[in-house]
């Protein structure tokens, strides 16, 4: 408690709040957050494998993307989803859209076999437009076996 100093009765309490001390934790915080905010956010990645071809543009819809990465774990829009929550959360988030479209991006080094039981469970969602992003091929793989 602060008491005044300049009235007469020098032990009076001094009724005025002081925000210096606020201020100086709250400029802490702001500080914290400003550098802790770009770290939290983190990219999925996936080296997707080269194709030929022009590439084909959703006009006016935001498909679902499905990501399979290289340890098998798989994300629904960049959230971490097993395969077998994978059914329920696609089924349930597209039931609200008239286009049910998605798109899948797997690594290049996921087995075929994986590749094929996510697009098994996403066709069992209700996906009725199925798409697979690749990556453009650049001149040094032309020669390339796919």
């Amino acid at each position: 408690m602060a008491f005044k100093t300049d009235s007469g009765d020098d032990l009076a309490a001094m009724s005025d709040i002081n925000v210096t001390p606020l201020v100086d934790v709250m400029l802490v915080l702001l500080i914290i957050f400003m550098v802790t905010a770009p770290l939290m956010t983190q990219g999925l990645t996936v080296a997707l494998p080269p194709a030929e071809g022009e590439g084909l543009e959703s006009k006016g819809t935001d498909p679902a993307t499905v990501t399979i990465t290289v340890g098998g774990a798989v994300y629904l829009d960049d959230v971490a989803v097993g395969r077998g929550d994978l059914e329920l959360t696609l089924g349930t988030m597209l039931r609200g859209r008239r286009v049910k479209q998605a798109m899948l991006r797997a690594d290049r080094s996921v087995p075929y076999g994986e590749v094929v039981r996510v697009m098994d469970v996403m066709n069992r969602a209700g996906v009725e437009q199925l798409g697979m992003l690749t990556q453009p091929l650049e001149d040094g793989d032309a020669g390339r076996g796919r």
